[in-house]
C-alpha cells in the first residue's frame, strides 16, 4: 500500500524550524486513526532519553510504523510542551492497529495507556482565562474535587458528571463559564476536565 504524503501541521512547522537551523529531520511513519501519517522529529534532541524508552527504541528499529510515541503525542497536542503532556497517554485501537487519540493515565513502555478504556480526550478551549480560572480554583480549593496532578505538568483535573462539571465551571464565571455550555459537558455522562498549558481538555467515553 502506498503511504499518503500527508504531513500534519505540527510536522510541517517542525520541519520548517529544523530546516532553518540547518538540521535534517528524521522522518517516521505513524498509524493514527487507521491512516498512515508521515511525521518528522530531531533524532538528536537533547531530551530524547526522557521521553523515549529503551524498549521502544528497540521496537522501532523494524516495522512500518516507527515513530516514537512522544512524537505521535506531540502531533496530537502541538499546543503543549512535553512536561504539560505528562498526564496523557496514547489510546491504541487494536482493531485498526493504530493510535485512536489520547487519554488520561500512566503510559507503558510504548507510550500507550497502561489501562485500556473507551475514554478519549479532546481540546475544548484554548484560552488562558478558562484554564487559569481552574488552576486558581484548585489552589484556593474553592471547587470540590478539583486537584492539581502531582506529575510536574502543572495540570489540574476535575472529574464527575458533565452536568456537575458544567455547574462548577459556570460558578467560576468569565471564560470558564463560557466553557460550561460545551456539548461534551451537557451530555451528563462521566467526564474529566483537564486544565494544562492554558488549554482545557475534556476526557470522556468515546466510540
Amino acid at each position: 500500500m502506498t503511504l499518503p504524503r500527508v504531513l500534519p501541521a505540527a510536522a510541517l512547522l517542525f520541519l520548517a524550524a529544523t530546516a532553518s537551523l540547518g538540521a535534517e529531520p528524521t522522518l517516521c511513519t505513524a498509524r493514527i486513526n487507521a491512516k498512515d501519517v508521515v511525521l518528522g522529529y530531531d533524532k538528536d534532541e537533547a531530551r530524547l532519553g526522557d521521553t523515549y524508552s529503551r524498549r521502544e527504541l528497540l521496537a522501532t528499529r523494524w516495522g512500518r510504523h516507527d515513530c516514537p510515541s512522544y512524537v505521535v503525542l506531540r502531533s496530537l497536542t502541538p499546543e503543549l510542551s512535553d512536561e504539560e503532556r505528562l498526564p496523557f497517554c496514547l489510546r491504541f485501537d487494536a482493531e485498526s492497529e493504530s493510535v485512536a487519540g489520547y487519554d488520561l493515565g500512566p503510559r507503558d513502555a510504548w507510550g500507550r495507556c497502561r489501562q485500556a478504556s473507551r475514554s478519549v480526550c479532546n481540546r475544548v478551549n484554548q484560552t488562558t482565562g478558562a484554564a487559569g480560572a481552574l488552576t486558581s480554583a484548585a489552589a484556593r480549593r474553592s471547587v470540590q474535587g478539583l486537584q492539581a496532578l502531582p506529575d510536574g505538568s502543572g495540570a489540574v483535573i476535575l472529574s464527575g458528571t458533565g452536568t456537575a462539571i458544567s455547574g462548577a465551571l459556570a460558578s467560576l464565571g468569565g471564560a470558564a463559564a463560557a466553557v460550561a455550555a460545551s456539548p461534551v459537558l451537557l451530555t451528563g455522562a462521566a467526564v474529566s476536565v483537564v486544565a494544562v498549558g492554558g488549554t482545557l481538555y475534556a476526557c470522556h467515553e468515546g466510540e
